[in-house]
């Protein structure tokens, strides 16, 4: 992020960012500077738990479109799944359980998990509204990212 905001301090505790542009954009470089944590997954409070697969997700849909449900394939969708329910987002979990689903069972095809994924109503499906749900539920829950569960 310094790269881009080069005159812009941005704190190790980023949940503390006052500006909400900021704030998403370093929960969206977030799943970069995790690989390394990954071993220690049980010890991260739960914020990081909730915004690693969400945001890992979203970056891969913004490089590689619907190819980021197979790259995130059993490995990272069931948690996607579970993070997006507990951040109060039930039919982007929905949505994303069906394309987890049709992965096992058998679906290989970027348009075949599109397709299971478009087969539920999801009021998250545009960008705007998804990140606006997002933003809301981390900035009131903003003390995840500091607490061990």
């Amino acid at each position: 992020m310094r790269g881009f905001y080069p005159n812009t301090q941005f704190p190790l505790e980023f949940w503390h960012i006052e500006d909400d542009e900021l704030f998403l954009e370093a929960l969206g470089y977030l799943p970069l500077m995790m690989d390394e944590e990954m071993r220690d997954w049980d010890k991260l409070p739960e914020g990081f738990k909730i915004a690693f697969p969400i945001f890992w997700l979203e970056d891969d849909y913004q490089f590689n479109g619907w190819t980021a449900l197979n790259n995130a394939g059993e490995w990272l969708l069931p948690l996607a799944v579970a993070a997006y329910q507990r951040a109060g987002m039930e039919s982007e979990s929905k949505a994303l359980a069906a394309a987890l689903a049709a992965l096992r069972n058998g679906a290989s095809d970027d348009d075949e998990l599109e397709a299971a994924y478009k087969s539920v109503p999801n009021e998250y499906r545009d960008d705007a509204a998804k990140y606006r749900a997002l933003l809301k539920f981390f900035r009131e829950n903003s003390r995840l990212f500091e607490e061990a569960i």
